[in-house]
């Protein structure tokens, strides 16, 4: 589904240099549930915003089911994101003055559903997260796990392709945590693709397949190697970190 090659992204912060993605390669399967782990300026939410179309890399290759998308105009990554990719972010982004069913509906405008078919839709996308009692209320009459369900409805009532979650428990307590996460779970195993972006191990675990970014590179894939060799390569990244800082 996705294929990064040789991606490159800098930023210039206080006269400095900063290589926030530097020369990273991966890919991505179908209906793969994988979770990009990083400490805050590891690379991850820069990694996202490439993979997410909310940014474009400064040097490399995007390539999305099989389309070279690296040279593509804003609007035509509006219109990608729009159709292929699902977001649900840490802040759930609800507008506090509609419904659950209005917030679910609103990409679908955005592509020109008609009125009957995308509240049918977003009847189905609410039911599908265990919202179907709770379609006419609005945020501020939802818990925190409730209105993350909500949503996790908006970003699957387009059908994308992938479904991108940066951080998508920070904010909840550990019980709607896990719940959400099974959730993410229950999705993945009905066929939908999965992108969670978080810096936490213990939410990492939950996906079949684990990245870990230090300084934007990749130094462990458990796809490819098994717990102990990724760990090994972790600590040793930590202790060369450490050294550096020490030094």
């Amino acid at each position: 589904m996705i294929e990064l090659r040789n991606i490159r992204k800098t930023y210039l912060l206080g006269g400095e240099t900063v290589h926030a993605v530097d020369g990273l390669s991966m890919e991505i399967e179908e209906h793969e549930f994988v979770a990009i782990i990083g400490a805050s300026g590891s690379g991850k939410s820069t990694l996202m915003n490439i993979i997410g179309c909310l940014d474009s890399a400064d040097e490399g290759e995007y390539l999305l089911r099989g389309k070279d998308i690296t040279s593509y105009t804003q609007r035509q990554m509006a219109t990608l994101r729009n159709r292929e990719i699902g977001f649900v972010f840490q802040q759930f982004n609800l507008l506090q003055k509609l419904t659950a069913l209005e917030n679910v509906e609103l990409p679908l405008i955005y592509q020109g559903v008609g009125l009957s078919q995308r509240k049918q839709r977003a009847k189905e996308a609410l039911t599908k997260v265990g919202l179907e009692s709770r379609m006419h209320h609005r945020p501020n009459q939802l818990s925190g796990g409730q209105q993350q369900r909500v949503a996790i409805a908006r970003a699957l009532v387009t059908r994308p392709a992938l479904i991108l979650a940066d951080e998508p428990s920070g904010n909840l307590d550990s019980r709607s945590s896990r719940e959400i996460l099974l959730l993410f779970r229950e999705l993945h195993e009905t066929g939908n693709t999965i992108l969670l972006i978080t810096h936490d191990d213990h939410i990492a675990v939950e996906a079949d397949r684990r990245i870990r970014l230090v300084d934007g590179k990749i130094i462990s894939d458990s796809k490819f190697e098994d717990e102990a060799q990724a760990a090994a390569r972790w600590e040793a990244a930590e202790n060369a970190l450490r050294e550096g800082v020490t030094a």
